[in-house]
């Protein structure tokens, strides 16, 4: 068969390409298509000829998310296109909606077309968003329009959280109870802590609803969620409970209830005024899988090899590396918390290799698990290390004409006094940088300003690969969040007042390519007059 192929298509790898290479370049997985133009970018933001510079700027009293491309502001209201080309800010689309109520949390679903696996059934990227009266809205990208909208429960049961069970396949809805009873009657065993929904995206259908009591899972539950198919029960006593959610969908789950079902009377299933059913009823608590307990009942696990990291009760002074094995420590498993850290920031690593991230005031570190002396047991060291912190100067010492040291008095100027400290930080599958934000304090006139700058680090090897100088700032931040999409770097974040920030910057180059190949020519044809006037005087003075 003769493959048609496509001519003056540019290749990284300098070959020619055709339909059927292009085909079998598309992953096979529900996460974005490989873009061969992340190369060049990559290229592009290492040459060190361009650098980000500020396209706008909004500010707003209410929080403001943002999802790589699109920025959402007054309560996912408004989305902002912020890879937009043209200067300023560009309004995506308004949500339009019948019933009126803020938002209270959303998602973005990356639905790409070049996704192979996944029966999506012409589905392209959609906006779930929770309404207030719990509506959840499924929203197009493209254009705000409402696709689908489900009623979720009864005005007794407020839905305030939706988060991904697993990502772009299932997404979770949590609830509190409204405080419609006296706090005694709250606390007697038998009543309800909060409603979970779980619904699938691609198509968009009924899982399953159930509640949580304090009759099935102890008088001390005061919180759950559902992560990789995992129900996760918090406790008042810093317990962490862990349940396979499959399990309960095998045992207890009702059939018989399906999205826009049409019941003998007319009503919809999840049309209002016909909210979803419960379908999962526990009388008994399901067999646990996994039991902790540790401080802000804060525990995070990894993929194998299979460990656990959380704070634990006790004298321990920092998060710790436990063993699923032996639930014991690891060697070198404990990460010391820093005095003058308000809040000790502990993370696993975005790209799923299982690294953990320690970022302190001034550094921050990537550790891994390594083989240890015995065949099953492992060690934590570090990966690599981003240090910010001053390197210290060594004294220096006077000495008199006669051999005497000199003492004096050493008073550090403010001037001399620089302190860096990490924002936050963000990985980029597409790069595979990790893109490190930081202030550094500097001094002008006695005017005190903070230095905000972005830096690119290789993701494996902790190299520095460009540093760029976002902006200048005067205020002070308390939250920090920064995410990247192809040449559009948004920094969001909260000021000490209450309020957020947007700021967009835009990867342009130095100077206009047109000027810049001007002046090399410029630079070539004065080195070449040079060369001719020196070959003109050899020769003058051989011919001499």
């Amino acid at each position: 068969m003769v493959l048609l192929k496509l001519h003056n298509t540019s290749s990284l790898d300098n070959k020619r390409g055709n339909i059927y290479c292009h085909v079998l370049a598309r992953e096979y997985s529900e996460k974005s298509s490989h873009r061969r133009i992340h190369h060049i970018l990559g290229n592009l933001i290492i040459s060190g000829r361009r650098t980000f510079q500020k396209s706008w700027s909004q500010r707003s009293k209410k929080h403001i998310a943002c999802d790589g491309r699109f920025a959402f502001f007054d309560n996912y209201q408004n989305c902002i296109d912020c890879g937009s080309p043209f200067p300023g800010p560009r309004l995506k689309f308004s949500v339009q909606r019948s019933q009126p109520g803020k938002i209270e949390d959303a998602l973005i679903m990356e639905g790409y077309p070049e996704t192979l696996s996944l029966a999506n059934k012409g589905y392209r990227s959609s906006l779930f968003a929770l309404v207030k009266g719990n509506v959840l809205l499924r929203l197009d990208m493209q254009d705000g329009r409402i696709l689908d909208e489900v009623f979720v429960a009864p005005p007794s049961v407020r839905y305030k959280r939706i988060q991904w069970n697993v990502a772009e396949e299932s997404f979770a809805l949590c609830s509190t109870l409204t405080q419609t009873r006296p706090a005694h009657l709250l606390r007697q065993t038998g009543q309800e802590v909060m409603h979970l929904t779980i619904m699938s995206c691609m198509p968009l259908e009924f899982v399953c609803q159930f509640a949580i009591t304090r009759k099935v899972f102890g008088r001390d539950a005061v919180e759950a969620s559902v992560f990789l198919n995992i129900l996760m029960v918090m406790h008042s006593t810093n317990y962490v409970r862990m349940y396979s959610l499959e399990r309960i969908l095998d045992k207890s789950k009702m059939d018989g209830y399906t999205l826009y079902q049409e019941f003998k009377d007319g009503s919809r299933h999840g049309v209002h005024p016909c909210h979803l059913k419960h379908n999962i009823t526990l009388k008994e608590p399901p067999p646990c899988l996994f039991e902790v307990r540790c401080r802000n009942r804060d525990v995070m696990i990894t993929m194998p090899p299979c460990y656990y990291v959380m704070w634990p009760i006790g004298k321990a002074n920092g998060y710790c590396c436990y063993s699923f094995q032996t639930r014991q420590i690891v060697e070198g498993g404990l990460l010391e918390a820093e005095e003058c850290e308000f809040e000790e920031r502990v993370s696993l690593h975005a790209d799923d290799s299982g690294r953990i991230v320690h970022m302190k005031n001034s550094q921050l570190r990537l550790l891994k698990l390594a083989a240890g002396s015995g065949g099953n047991e492992h060690r934590l060291v570090e990966d690599f290390v981003i240090d910010f912190s001053p390197v210290p100067k060594s004294p220096v010492v006077r000495v008199s004409q006669s051999g005497r040291v000199i003492k004096q008095r050493v008073i550090e100027d403010c001037n001399t006094l620089v302190d860096r400290v990490v924002l936050t930080m963000t990985y980029c599958d597409d790069l595979e940088m990790i893109i490190v934000v930081s202030t550094r304090d500097q001094n002008s006139k006695c005017d005190l300003y903070h230095l905000l700058m972005a830096g690119f680090y290789d993701n494996w090897s902790g190299q520095l690969l460009h540093q760029f100088v976002l902006d200048k700032s005067v205020s002070e931040t308390l939250e920090n969040s920064v995410c990247i999409s192809l040449d559009t770097l948004t920094h969001i974040c909260k000021t000490n007042k209450g309020g957020f920030e947007c700021h967009v910057y835009k990867l342009l180059p130095l100077m206009d390519i047109l000027d810049e190949w001007g002046i090399s020519n410029q630079k070539g044809l004065k080195g070449l007059r040079t060369e001719s006037a020196r070959e003109m005087s050899c020769r003058q003075r051989h011919h001499r």
